[in-house]
């Protein structure tokens, strides 16, 4: 099937899958040699949410983002900067303090990532609320905000669903449904599996696509966002299956859904499902396979040694009042 992108935007997006799957393999690597000391979500079996949304967005867009969406932040604020972060040293984008899943920035220069609250449920509101104040300004940039099925299963998603609706705020929700809330499975957490739907009962247009075709959910979400950009919000729900635990060192005894789990790294594998439509297309070989991921690997090598290199913060580099507060009457340029 012809999907309407260029051989290069195919090509392109067969590199950054390459390194999203190379990228989590070392910070795997990283936390059991200490590097990470804080919780990291590997996103195996899920890595084309990340080059679809990323693909997809313009820089002026605005990005509300979940824990295992790694590549879309190392787009926005670069591989070592991020690396550092997660490592908690100096480096990072914000000096270590923040790690993976704090990351934010409402500049307008800036690199457009909106803050992400620790609280399930939390996230869409305040998006929601943002996407509402740029629309008042006449900006005619997107909020995409990413979202798990847990999250979904929060009473403040649903009054978001509902306002977004009501005031045609410019927002692409992205659902990516991976069956697994920490260590809820879907079944004890809805009735419906297809948690769209509820969204569709607030009066949003929604559709489901495959997680591990990237080039259906590429051209979901770019439907998504040009809807969006013309305040017709709207919800892409992503179906794939998380394949391993919630955060590395949590015990995995929970799951009663490992066949489906090697079932899925066999044959529902985001990777190698790309690299036979780009084989069968001749546009890819074994020798550009083994090219890419020597080239992935170096890359991440790279960024893993020069971020590792950092220093630890200081007390002055954390506490400072621009990360602390949110108006300037009280220090914060935000």
């Amino acid at each position: 099937m012809d999907y309407g992108y260029s051989d290069k935007e195919l090509l392109d997006m067969y590199y950054e899958l390459k390194n999203a799957r190379i990228f989590t393999l070392k910070m795997e690597d990283a936390v059991y040699k200490g590097l990470i000391r804080s919780a990291f979500h590997t996103p195996y079996g899920q890595e084309a949410t990340g080059v679809a949304v990323i693909r997809a967005m313009k820089d002026s867009d605005w990005l509300g983002y979940t824990h295992r969406l790694q590549l879309a932040l190392i787009h926005r604020y670069g591989m070592q900067p991020f690396m550092a972060e997660v490592f908690g040293l100096r480096d990072g984008c914000l000096c270590g303090s923040a790690f993976d899943y704090h990351l934010g920035d409402l500049r307008e220069d800036g690199v457009r990532v909106l803050p992400m609250p620790g609280t399930l449920g939390s996230g869409p509101p305040v998006h929601a609320g943002f996407a509402w104040q740029r629309k008042r300004m006449g900006k005619d940039d997107v909020i995409v905000d990413v979202s798990g099925e847990g999250c979904c299963s929060e009473g403040t998603v649903y009054e978001t669903w509902n306002i977004a609706a009501l005031q045609k705020l410019p927002m692409l929700f992205v659902i990516e449904n991976n069956q697994w809330e920490m260590s809820v499975p879907i079944k004890r957490q809805t009735a419906n599996y297809n948690i769209c739907e509820k969204a569709g009962a607030c009066g949003l247009p929604y559709k489901i696509v495959d997680g591990t075709n990237i080039l259906e959910l590429r051209k979901a979400i770019d439907e998504g966002i040009a809807k969006a950009r013309k305040c017709e919000p709207n919800v892409v729900e992503i179906k794939n299956l998380r394949w391993g635990v919630h955060y590395l060192g949590m015990p995995g005894d929970y799951r009663d859904d490992l066949e489906l789990v090697e079932a899925a790294k066999r044959d529902k594998d985001p990777v190698k499902i790309y690299e036979k439509y780009l084989l069968d297309k001749g546009l890819i070989d074994q020798a550009y396979i083994d090219k890419v991921a020597a080239e992935c690997t170096a890359e991440v090598d790279r960024c893993l040694e020069a971020a590792a290199k950092s220093e630890k913060p200081t007390f002055d580099d954390i506490y400072r009042k621009e990360y602390i507060y949110a108006n300037p009457e009280t220090g914060g340029d935000l």
